[in-house]
């Protein structure tokens, strides 16, 4: 008896070292590599104008990737670091303790491990230079490098839980073709904390290899969601979901980067998004400004699916094409959350415009902007296509190569226009006019709305 016990603690003891040996291996592993950046120095300074001035911040990059993104991180740190802390905050909340916190960051990295390779080396290298200014306060998650890579991966791990447990992640746009001109209108959904509304970045880019392109995002992102580049071609992502779903990809927003720092026309863009690999899906939304087309692309792991538009349009969160019909996660996404209801009011509203030609581009993109602010019958309501929740919204004329951005906070303020011929051709952004404030819903409003919503969630 006394053997027998001896030989459990025996096996005991190797159980447990065994445990704690893979452990630490996922622990390692877990670490992401760093590129190499030997020969890599700083060579151009980045420029930063807060809101105060343009009324949206502003940051221009130059030069190489690594370049850029050390940049990047110097400039923006404090927002970096403040939005790490919101979303520590929210991984906080869904892990409340620390053991599950610990073993969510295991089984994460045991699960990506070998992602690296879909990763190309200059996003990397741009993804180093961010980090090196990341703080060392959330270490006890990742390393700021691992930290940043991964942070380009939470469009897609969302878009998998949206998926599986039902959580509205929603996204509208309408596109408009007035006398073979588009104008594009956009509304970007993500509830992340405030700050990546009230601080979102418009991000210029002047690379050493590819094209100029401006992305609206914030700090510390490498990613895009919505851009346009020297070329005037138009990038959005609108969530999307099926049941082909694969371990590995890019990353979603780094696919459109590479769209915009790579094609010269649509043909271009549809090839680099084609030959990416991802893992999730999503739709992606495309205008190739001087061939005068538009395009609704939706991409999966296996298939990707190209229909190109010749009249309006409105887009939200579910699949179109026939290959998807009977797809159980599309077919999930139509009958559990909003985007049929968005779609048939935003139907609806373009109903209201048909055989119209509209007799100057302002009054085009002022009906475009009462669109993307329609509340629907209750304000705040998720099946309404300005359900408050929107950290940015654009419209694009494509015919004049202009871009209006919403100032903030959601769509309530003003959008700031900008002239992209001039502004990529100068180097520097170009004020044009802008478009007005929510005549329905001031900032005082807005922010009594959201903090009664919030009351009223809390207490279900």
């Amino acid at each position: 008896m006394k053997s027998l016990n001896k030989k459990s603690i025996l096996l005991t003891i190797l159980l447990f070292q065994l445990v704690i040996t893979w452990i630490v291996s996922v622990y390692h592993l877990g670490v992401f590599p760093k590129p190499n950046i030997a020969n890599e120095s700083v060579t151009q300074k980045a420029e930063w104008y807060p809101k105060d001035k343009y009324k949206i911040n502003q940051l221009l990059l130059f030069g190489s990737p690594y370049n850029r993104g050390k940049e990047h991180g110097r400039v923006t740190s404090d927002l970096i670091y403040k939005q790490e802390e919101e979303l520590n905050k929210m991984f906080k909340s869904f892990f409340p303790t620390e053991l599950y916190q610990q073993l969510f960051v295991i089984a994460s990295s045991r699960w990506f491990w070998g992602i690296g390779k879909y990763f190309d080396d200059w996003m990397l290298k741009e993804m180093l230079g961010v980090s090196e200014y990341s703080s060392n306060k959330f270490n006890d998650l990742a390393d700021p490098f691992t930290r940043q890579v991964a942070y380009h991966g939470l469009h897609d791990v969302g878009q998998v839980f949206a998926g599986v447990e039902n959580v509205d992640f929603g996204c509208t746009v309408f596109g408009i073709n007035n006398k073979n001109n588009w104008v594009i209108g956009r509304n970007f959904d993500f509830e992340a904390g405030r700050i990546f509304d009230e601080e979102k970045v418009m991000k210029w880019v002047f690379p050493d290899e590819g094209y100029s392109y401006l992305s609206v995002i914030w700090a510390g992102m490498v990613g895009v969601v919505t851009g346009v580049n020297q070329n005037a071609i138009y990038v959005s992502m609108n969530a999307a979901g099926s049941s082909d779903f694969v371990r590995y990809g890019t990353p979603s927003t780094l696919v459109l980067t590479k769209v915009l720092q790579f094609a010269k026309d649509s043909s271009q863009a549809i090839d680099i998004i084609k030959k990416s690999q991802t893992f999730i899906t999503d739709i992606f939304i495309l205008v190739d400004t001087r061939n005068k087309k538009a395009f609704r692309i939706e991409k999966s792991p296996k298939y990707t699916e190209v229909k190109e538009y010749k009249e309006n349009f409105a887009i939200t969160n579910h699949l179109s094409s026939e290959r998807w019909t009977s797809d159980k996660v599309n077919l999930l996404r139509m009958e559990k959350l909003t985007t049929l209801n968005r779609l048939k009011r935003a139907e609806t509203l373009l109903g209201t415009i048909k055989g119209k030609n509209f007799n100057s581009d302002r009054d085009l993109e002022l009906t475009v902007l009462r669109f993307l602010r329609d509340k629907g019958a209750m304000i705040g309501d998720r099946n309404s296509i300005d359900a408050l929740i929107a950290t940015h919204a654009v419209i694009y004329n494509a015919d004049q190569n202009i871009i209006y951005v919403s100032r903030g906070p959601s769509l309530v303020g003003e959008f700031i226009g900008f002239d992209l011929t001039r502004s990529f051709k100068q180097r520097h952004p170009v004020l044009k006019d802008s478009l007005p404030a929510d005549p329905e819903v001031d900032v005082k409003t807005y922010y009594k709305i959201k903090s009664a919503l919030r009351v009223k969630n809390e207490k279900r």
